[in-house]
């Protein structure tokens, strides 16, 4: 079912926290959180409010430097 907040859907918590640690490693401005959808009973991710705390785990952190460092080398690679 498609939400009409037309975001992306992640159907259990794990799939959520996953996407939510991805897009600290692939983009600027990152989700800070998710939530379930109590239109579509799904989850969201969100720009708003607080920081969930799975991202201040110390292996959290340091798996999203160890592939923002490697993206970054694989993109200076494609680049030659």
């Amino acid at each position: 079912m498609d939400c009409y907040s037309k975001k992306n859907q992640y159907y259990t918590e794990d799939e959520a926290s996953e996407a939510l640690i991805r897009s600290h490693i692939r983009f600027n401005k990152p989700a800070v959180s998710y939530y379930l959808c109590p239109h579509c009973s799904q989850f969201h991710l969100t720009s708003k409010g607080p920081l969930h705390p799975l991202l201040n785990r110390p292996e959290v952190l340091e798996r999203i430097q160890k592939e923002q460092r490697l993206q970054e080398f694989y993109t200076r690679l494609k680049r030659k």
